[in-house]
Parts: structure tokens; C-alpha cells; sequence
């Protein structure tokens, strides 16, 4: 089950769809919400550490390398929090976990935005983004399509060695 806490929403608009962009600066604080692990376990985002979120569909062609792309990032900075969020209400935990499972992204965290709350309040425009928090849950960077490389200085802005 997913449990979701509004703790603030931006007015501010994001980047132009495909575009990655800092926003070192922004002021603006993350919504909190808990996902879940493939082992039963739950993460709290942002939960007092950097967090990456990726939103996905598993029906999405080009998600898929973003899932893995947050995996290998994760393998090499493992004291962040890493989180697959689903936005297809249609879509099944057992979808989910094998999308994660056939993307090599099974170390990632989850969470099924089934009424569509993160999907607005992380002012969602395009599958396929990454959105990377600092330690205080403000937004440091927004890409679409992120490869490990830009997650990881993304991760840096955040604070991340």
C-alpha cells in the first residue's frame, strides 16, 4: 500500500519536457511519501537523505533504461534513497516488481501512484523522469531519459560523494 503525504507543492513550473535541468537553489520542498522494497521493507522519501525518483510505466518502451541507469547508480552510491514510481493506476504490484525484475533494477524501491497525487505534485510532464532530491527533500534535478552519469552529478548537487 502506498502512503502518500503532502508536505508542500510547488508553483513553480518544471523543465520543458526532455530537457535535464538543475535547480540548485529552488527552495521548494519535496512531497513525502513511502515506497516499498521487493523484500517487504519501506523507504521514506525523502526521509532525511538524498533521494532519486523515477516515474514509469511499465508499458513505457523507453523506461526501461532509466530504471537500470538508477540501479547502477544505486550500486555505486548506495546511501540514497532510489525509487521507481509507477503512474499507471492499471498496472498490478506483480507488474511492477517484474518490470523492476526484467530492467535489472530489482534493488530499486517502488510505489504505485494510483490516483495520480505524485504524478501532480511532482509536476510530472513526461515518463521516463528522474527527480533527484537533496537531504531536505528540495529538488536539485529534473532529466528525462537520465543515464547513470547524469544521476551521479545530479547525486553530487545533492550533496552525494
Amino acid at each position: 500500500m502506498l502512503a502518500v503525504t503532502a508536505t508542500a507543492l510547488s508553483a513553480e513550473p518544471g523543465p520543458p519536457p526532455g530537457a535535464g535541468s538543475s535547480v540548485a537553489g529552488s527552495s521548494t520542498a519535496a512531497t513525502a511519501f513511502t515506497a516499498s522494497t521487493l523484500s517487504g521493507g519501506e523507504v521514506a522519501v525523502p526521509g532525511g537523505k538524498p533521494s532519486v525518483v523515477f516515474f514509469f510505466s511499465v508499458t513505457c518502451g523507453t523506461c526501461g533504461p532509466g530504471a537500470r541507469a538508477l540501479a547502477e547508480a544505486q550500486a555505486s552510491t548506495p546511501d540514497v534513497n532510489y525509487v521507481a514510481v509507477d503512474i499507471d493506476p492499471n498496472e498490478s504490484v506483480n507488474d511492477v516488481r517484474e518490470f523492476l525484475t526484467a530492467n535489472d533494477a530489482s534493488t530499486l524501491s517502488y510505489a504505485r501512484d494510483t490516483d495520480a497525487s505524485l504524478t501532480r505534485a511532482y509536476q510530472l510532464t513526461q515518463l521516463s523522469t528522474a527527480v533527484v532530491l537533496d537531504a531536505a527533500g528540495t529538488e536539485v534535478y529534473r532529466g528525462v531519459d537520465p543515464t547513470t552519469s547524469q544521476i551521479r552529478s545530479a547525486l553530487s548537487k545533492a550533496g552525494v560523494e
